[in-house]
């Protein structure tokens, strides 16, 4: 029997292979593969297709077949090859999560170097729903690509899967709702009760690539929302949301995913969905998947994936 994990393995090696029919094999008949979209934030709605006039490479909710189509030229715009190298993952019933490491030269000469977390969606040992959280502002700046600077903005969340917590909750979702209830506090006291003494926090970078989530933690990063950098550099500046979001910054859950396995690796992922108005005028809606590590009931690890695109064309910062 395939299992949950086994599937979403085998369509990542196909995929590192550059084998766009051996992807295909993966994939059920109407799966669906989804890519957030910069600053045309209705296209990336996770549950709407917006259709052929969808910008790219960030592309929004697509059927993957019509994905895997596509995935046939990645030879011809990658003549070497690009690899994708698993880096850890672990999957919570039918729901696999796989970080990623990407490498490869775009037409023999501009390095894509993305880091990914795929959340995959299994049913019957095929995959029925991807989401590709990646670093969008690398992509952009990197691929040939069309209406990558259209501007909309999408409905707001209506859902929030941590809301009501019951006692029965896992603490892995209790511990994921403090660690949201924080940031949207805007109390880095707060954070910091959540986490062990020694956490750390990872981001990407956009254009100018940054260390990966695996790179020690730097604690005298100049900029502390990219890269990776304890989670004492990064606490002081949360305070600093009250301001750049006068009216508060609002982070509701739309997916949380337990590692069957949890007792041991203390791994969950939580897809979360942001909305906030930013003091400069802009709306911010974010959507990210955080996956986070715990050990002895509190955070170690964070491992942020969101779309850099859209949040650095926010926050006004040239990455």
């Amino acid at each position: 029997m395939t299992t949950t994990l086994d599937a979403a393995l085998g369509l990542m090696a196909e995929l590192d292979r550059n084998d766009a029919a051996g992807v295909r094999r993966w994939f059920a008949p109407d799966g669906t593969w989804w890519v957030d979209t910069g600053t045309d934030r209705a296209a990336g709605d996770p549950d709407v297709d917006p259709g052929p006039d969808r910008p790219w490479p960030l592309h929004g909710l697509m059927p993957a077949q019509e994905k895997c189509d596509l995935l046939a030229s990645v030879p011809e715009r990658f003549p070497g090859g690009v690899r994708q190298l698993v880096r850890r993952s672990f999957a919570g019933r039918d729901v696999a999560v796989l970080e990623v490491e990407g490498d490869g030269l775009f037409l023999g000469e501009r390095p894509y170097r993305n880091r990914y977390c795929f959340v995959m969606s299994v049913a019957d040992g095929l995959v029925t729903g991807l989401r590709e959280y990646l670093d969008t502002a690398h992509s952009a700046a990197v691929f040939d690509g069309r209406n990558l600077d259209r501007r909309s903005v999408a409905p707001p969340p209506d859902r929030d899967v941590l809301r009501d917590l019951g006692p029965s909750s896992h603490p892995a979702e209790r511990l994921a709702a403090e660690f949201l209830a924080s940031l949207e506090a805007a109390d880095g006291d707060r954070l910091l009760a959540v986490c062990t003494p020694e956490a750390t926090w990872w981001a990407d970078g956009g254009r100018l690539r940054t260390a990966g989530p695996e790179a020690p933690a730097d604690p005298d990063a100049d900029l502390v929302v990219v890269g990776r950098v304890p989670v004492t550099a990064r606490a002081p500046r949360i305070g600093g949301l009250r301001t750049t979001f006068p009216d508060g910054l609002a982070l509701r859950a739309y997916r949380v995913v337990v590692d069957d396995a949890y007792d041991e690796s203390g791994l969950v992922a939580v897809e979360v969905r942001g909305q906030g108005g930013h003091r400069d005028g802009g709306t911010y809606q974010n959507r990210y998947v955080f996956v986070l590590r715990a050990e002895g009931g509190r955070l170690a690890e964070i491992r942020e994936y969101c779309d850099t695109r859209h949040a650095f064309d926010v926050y006004g910062i040239d990455r």
